[in-house]
C-alpha cells in the first residue's frame, strides 16, 4: 500500500491559540477594588437595627438592595464618599 504525503501539512502541527473573548484580558483584583463605590449599608428588623459600609460596584448594591429588601423592615443601600466611611463598620 502507497502512502500518502501531505507537503502543506506539518506532522503535529497546531493551531495559534487565540483567546476566547477577544479584547478581554485579565485585571488584577485589587485594581478592580480600587474602582469600586463605597454603599453604606442599613438595614432593621423590629428594634434590631445592621449597619455596614462596603464596597460594591452599582449593579452588586442593587442586587444587594433587593435581597435585604425581602427579608427586613427597613433597608437603605447609598452611596457614599470615600472620606464619609466609617472604618469600625467597614467590612473588608
Amino acid at each position: 500500500m502507497a502512502m500518502l504525503k501531505y507537503p502543506h501539512i506539518k506532522k503535529n502541527a497546531q493551531r495559534k491559540k487565540h483567546p476566547a473573548y477577544p479584547g478581554l484580558t485579565t485585571v488584577s483584583l485589587d485594581r478592580i477594588i480600587t474602582y469600586m463605590q463605597y454603599y453604606y449599608v442599613l438595614c432593621q428588623k423590629g428594634s434590631v437595627v445592621h449597619r455596614a459600609c462596603v464596597q460594591l460596584d452599582p449593579a452588586s448594591a442593587d442586587v444587594l438592595h433587593d435581597s435585604l429588601e425581602q427579608r427586613y423592615d427597613l433597608v437603605q443601600v447609598c452611596a457614599v464618599r470615600r472620606s464619609e466611611v466609617d472604618p469600625d463598620i467597614l467590612i473588608k
